[in-house]
């Protein structure tokens, strides 16, 4: 390979190393040539074999518990993480500590699997794979029965009876008795939505009638011998209620939720006083029945709760507004309506499945990700991009509303746009301009930069200065290079009435090397100046889209 082509590799290297840094840690890394060096910097950072933080790791791996709502693959993956950067630091384990580690982090429900496992080992030593993959048909086996997705409550009587001379026998032919009597028997079992004898919530006719949908139903089922009561309660994912009442959104699967963060939230109170743990909280994106996409932020995972709420309150503080008229309700935000619907039975809800959520979701990632890579670039140049293979990942683009967008391109028109003619020569004509000073200073520590477009191509050049001063050496500069470049003379430099070009040094640099220099004026700024004011608006707007991207409230004018 050749050394070029070797270093333009690196440097792709260092590009997405940088980008997959946040701005703090990325600051350590700004001095760094290389990629090696790069990552050398971050080893001696994080990697570093010291003794805090070989404590660090290790009380990682011990405390590591997997909670119940917490998916086997991702507790795997934290698990591997751990082991494998305490093999960086020179702390290796045998693979039955390994094993036994992993079992020692499941939770309380999974106590007859981990007593299996560790009956059937016997005195041979248990493999970590082994164990893996028994952990993970474990998970898969509590899916398909329905552990996993819904909540199902089974109690028994096990006290006397009304007849205590029955014998076991007896006892066993009751409860089977029984059993059969509850399946086949509904003349006892009252609906919840009309009332009548003889059929569940979920078999009305009234409710099928009247919302053309299926809902979940609570059942309960009694039987005549030894009390047994079965309970089955089955969560929407895809009921959104809007509530009036609600502190904050709240969902009670965290498998819909987008940059998620588990820990200890505190409590919320049901109708009934019953209280329900916080256990996490992230972002949701739903799409609605008109095909906005509705971005919520701060969701809470509150496992058990029977309906996902949607709390008006917090979407007034985001700057939506909810509307509520004769049995409809929309939330429009601005001029622009995201979403409405019709009050089904008493609620008013939106509906959206789960798996639309979860390919939305994951579609929207990717496709934000490169919008936000690309300095929020228009949706016509990333379908471009995106039929040309430049956007890995992505088969379709369709960018919807982006309020960093409309935060950095507005503006105001001031002058109407004037038609002149382009100079057809490579630098007969050159726009510059002085932009500056920055309320906060780049990482390099400018505060300055200087624009330079060739009016002919329409290609630009930026300099980043630290002086207002330093504006003379970066045109002496950028001339030197263009010319030398192209092989062509720079024979007019326009300019605005700033004082960086009225320097008598620039003024008889730009004498002797036979540049003439123009100044533009009020009457004549629509007209000449178009294309600058363009490219300098378009820089500006994009530094504030980035920046309102990265949450930065420090103001930029």
């Amino acid at each position: 390979m050749k050394e070029s082509d070797w270093k333009l590799l690196d440097r792709k290297a260092m590009s997405v190393v940088r980008l997959s840094l946040s701005r703090n840690i990325a600051l350590h890394t700004i001095k760094a040539k290389t990629t090696k060096e790069m990552l050398q910097i971050l080893m001696d950072m994080y990697e570093k074999p010291s003794a805090a933080n070989k404590v660090h790791l290790m009380r990682r791996l011990f405390n590591l518990k997997m909670s119940e709502t917490t998916g086997v693959v991702e507790h795997l993956n934290e698990f591997n993480l751990i082991t494998t950067q305490l093999s960086a630091v020179g702390i290796k384990f045998d693979d039955e500590i390994h094993a036994l580690i992993l079992l020692s982090s499941l939770p309380e429900s999974w106590n007859r699997m981990v007593t299996a496992v560790s009956a059937s080992a016997g005195k041979e030593k248990l493999k970590f794979d082994e164990v893996r993959n028994l952990v993970v048909s474990e998970e898969i086996r509590r899916k398909e029965s329905g552990l996993a997705s819904g909540s199902t409550l089974s109690t028994e009587n096990r006290g006397r009876t009304k007849s205590k001379s029955k014998s076991n026998r007896d006892r066993s032919r009751s409860k089977s008795k029984s059993n059969i009597e509850g399946k086949k028997d509904r003349s006892q079992i009252k609906c919840w939505n009309c009332e009548e004898y003889g059929h569940f919530k979920s078999q009305c006719k009234e409710q099928i009638k009247d919302q053309k949908e299926k809902t979940s139903a609570n059942a309960a089922a009694e039987s005549s011998g030894d009390d047994l009561l079965i309970l089955s309660v089955n969560s929407l994912l895809e009921s959104w209620v809007l509530d009036s009442r609600a502190s904050f959104h709240s969902c009670d699967n965290s498998e819909v939720m987008e940059q998620y963060t588990p820990g200890n939230f505190g409590e919320v109170y049901l109708a009934d006083d019953e209280p329900l743990k916080i256990v996490g909280k992230g972002t949701v994106h739903v799409k609605t029945p008109n095909g906005c996409m509705l971005k919520l932020n701060g969701v809470r995972h509150i496992p058990g709760l029977r309906r996902n709420l949607l709390s008006i309150g917090q979407l007034d503080e985001e700057g939506y507004a909810v509307a509520f008229d004769s049995r409809n309700w929309k939330i429009t935000k601005g001029a622009l309506l995201v979403a409405k619907g019709k009050k089904e039975g008493t609620l008013y809800m939106t509906t959206n499945s789960k798996d639309c959520i979860d390919v939305v979701a994951a579609a929207t990632n990717d496709l934000n990700l490169w919008h936000c890579r690309l300095d929020h670039m228009s949706e016509k140049g990333m379908k471009e991009l995106c039929s040309k293979g430049k956007l890995p990942g992505l088969k379709t683009v369709e960018v919807g509303l982006c309020e960093d967008c409309i935060f950095g391109k507005q503006k105001r028109v001031s002058f109407s746009k004037g038609r002149r003619a382009i100079k057809p020569e490579k630098l007969e004509l050159v726009h510059t301009d002085l932009w500056g000073p920055a309320e906060v200073t780049s990482l390099g520590g400018s505060a300055y930069y200087m624009t330079f477009i060739d009016d002919a191509t329409r290609k630009v050049w930026v300099y980043f200065l630290k002086n207002k001063s330093d504006a003379f050496d970066a045109f002496r500069r950028w001339k030197a290079r263009v010319e030398t470049e192209s092989g062509l003379k720079l024979k007019c430099l326009r300019s605005d009435n700033g004082g960086e070009c009225e320097l008598h040094e620039f003024k008889n640099f730009c004498a002797e090397n036979e540049v003439r220099m123009e100044k533009t004026t009020h009457p004549t700024l629509s007209a000449l100046c178009t294309t600058f004011f363009q490219h300098t608006q378009h820089l500006i707007k994009f530094t504030c889209m980035m920046l309102s991207t990265e949450s930065i409230t420090i103001p930029f004018d």
